[in-house]
């Protein structure tokens, strides 16, 4: 597969992966905050800001390759 069709797939395949991650998140919070230890809810907490901190690095990522894409357009 070539490395451009790869990378459009890889940017596909992880809105999938975050929509269905969204969907579980919102469908079981409710669940956890009532039934969840307190050492669940500390390990959440860990994750979470771990999540967040990805979620900032991929924001600068996508804010960058937006910021490429627009430069190539002008170029062509």
């Amino acid at each position: 597969m070539a490395p451009t069709h790869s990378f459009v797939d890889n940017l596909a395949n992880l809105r999938l992966v975050l929509s269905v991650a969204l969907e579980h998140i919102q469908a079981n919070r409710d669940q956890f905050l009532k039934t969840g230890t307190a050492e669940q809810m500390r390990q959440a907490q860990t994750l979470i800001s771990k999540i967040q901190t990805l979620a900032e690095e991929l924001q600068k990522e996508f804010t960058a390759l937006e910021t490429l894409v627009t430069q190539h357009r002008r170029l062509m």
